[in-house]
């Protein structure tokens, strides 16, 4: 039986440094794949973020324009030396004649 044992090769196993060289490989390409997951997972939230305030922002935009359709015409005079006047469009276009100052 030893004699038997004797003539077949011997399995030679990996020398130490191969086994921690494949594990510090192993290590690297963990951290590599978390590192990467890690990175989307970011990048998909600020994503998120910004789609929410886009959508807040054309929201404000649309109320902006509902309350602008609905609100009543104005017309400003400005004069050379800044002085600004603000008329509903009602009181602008009627003749002077027509109104009475008491």
């Amino acid at each position: 039986m030893r004699e038997a044992r004797r003539d077949q090769p011997i399995a030679r196993r990996a020398p130490f440094v191969w086994r921690m060289a494949a594990a510090a490989a192993m290590v690297v390409c963990l951290v590599g794949v978390v590192q990467f997951a890690l990175v989307q997972y970011q990048r998909h939230q600020r994503v998120e973020t910004l789609r929410a305030e886009q959508e807040q922002l054309e929201a404000d935009l649309a109320a902006v324009k509902q309350m602008a359709a609905e609100s009543e015409p104005m017309v400003v005079l400005e004069n050379d030396r800044g002085t600004r006047v603000i008329m509903d469009l009602d009181t602008a276009i009627q003749p002077a004649s027509l109104r009475t100052f008491d």
